[in-house]
């Protein structure tokens, strides 16, 4: 029996505590992750003949061609940070088709979990279309397929952290807790830019903690341990078998940032980023429109995607992400994840209808007219340029 002093909290009802697998039978299941995948298929098919060169993926490729699996000579581990991602690079053989089609089957995976989790919040057929049709339907996330596999690992690794607390928060699970963390310690061996979400998340753990309905500052300790130490320890022993075997303790860091850290300067980098994601929220109406209603309703719930947002803000300061789509796949994953209403009213599902054929229409208007590189690639590809 529970004491006075300390009584036993009740549970929020939460969509969230029904399944997790969406659609319930597996075969179903396969058949929409393929179906999500198709399009990148395509799209990767269609890469293989044009003029545009992927410059982040053929970086990979290089990394990914230092790998020496079974020498006995192990200094070539100095070079190749993040390990994992130039790990699956050498074992493609750095193919960029190859490449190309491991982004395809990770989206798959991807965006069937943010098709559940919209499935289970009750946000109906139409309002779940038009938010995965942000993603699908526009060019930035098949950029990212076809140019960038490390930061779409990145950005497929912190979707599955953002659910994982979010659940630790709505459904007091613990176990959903340590899959954040171990998410985010996957991340940055795969993202050079990840580290910085695992930091900025944290910060806050005892802001989810909170919400979860513990407290105590052993509670605060243990949930900052659950989600920093996967990916903290796994940057230390990173550290560490480079200074071991290379003497080099930093490792490949030192040519994570493809530009330089802070390109331009300090103060000119922190400014650019700054433009950055402003442009990248004006051009999210969805995102805006769920930000306001939360910050009438419960402001302190925007802590969580504002340190997500600040993650993305120091990986654009430091050099470790290029203006090419990472933002606005990120604002829309965090949409879903910490920012979209439970259980939309069928008006408020129609305003989210709207609100994203806005956002659609200004995505591409932005790719074809800001003449960026997404506009250069869309038109390489396509054979309109």
């Amino acid at each position: 029996m529970a004491s006075p002093a300390s009584p036993a909290l009740p549970r929020t009802p939460s969509r969230r505590s029904a399944a997790d697998d969406w659609p319930r039978h597996p075969a179903a299941r396969w058949g929409v992750r393929a179906a999500f995948a198709l399009p990148f298929v395509a799209v990767a098919l269609l890469s293989r003949d044009s003029p545009w060169q992927p410059a982040a993926n053929s970086a990979l490729a290089a990394r990914g061609d230092l790998v020496r699996w079974g020498d006995t000579d192990p200094s070539w581990m100095a070079d190749v940070f993040p390990p994992l991602s130039a790990a699956l690079s050498s074992l493609v053989g750095g193919s960029a088709l190859a490449l190309n089609l491991v982004a395809a089957v990770v989206l798959g995976f991807t965006l069937q979990r943010l098709a559940a989790v919209l499935v289970r919040e009750g946000f109906g057929a139409w309002a779940t279309g038009a938010v995965l049709g942000i993603l699908v339907l526009t060019p930035p996330l098949y950029y990212l397929a076809a140019n960038d596999l490390e930061s779409l690992l990145g950005v497929a690794l912190l979707v599955l952290a953002l659910d994982g607390i979010a659940s630790f928060v709505e459904r007091r699970s613990t176990e959903a807790g340590f899959r954040a963390g171990l998410a985010l310690g996957v991340a940055v061996m795969v993202d050079p830019g990840a580290w910085l979400y695992a930091l900025t998340l944290g910060a806050v753990a005892p802001f989810f903690t909170r919400r979860a309905g513990r407290s105590g500052s052993g509670a605060n300790t243990a949930t900052v341990a659950v989600l920093l130490f996967p990916a903290v320890a796994a940057l230390l022993f990173w550290l560490y078998i480079s200074w071991w075997f290379a003497d080099d303790p930093l490792g490949g860091m030192a040519h994570a940032a493809a530009g330089g850290w802070f390109p331009g300067g300090v103060g000119a980098s922190a400014a650019d980023a700054g433009r950055l994601v402003a442009l990248a929220l004006l051009s999210a109406p969805l995102v805006l429109i769920g930000s306001t209603v939360r910050a009438v309703r419960d402001p302190w719930t925007l802590i969580a995607p504002g340190i997500a947002l600040a993650g993305l803000y120091l990986s654009l300061w430091l050099g470790l992400r290029e203006a090419a789509g990472q933002t606005y796949v990120v604002l829309t994953a965090m949409y879903v994840l910490l920012i979209a209403p439970r259980a939309p009213s069928r008006r408020r599902q129609v305003l989210i209808v709207v609100a994203a054929a806005v956002q659609l229409a200004i995505g591409w208007a932005v790719v074809l007219t800001s003449g960026g590189v997404l506009g250069e690639w869309v038109r390489a590809v396509t054979g309109l340029g």
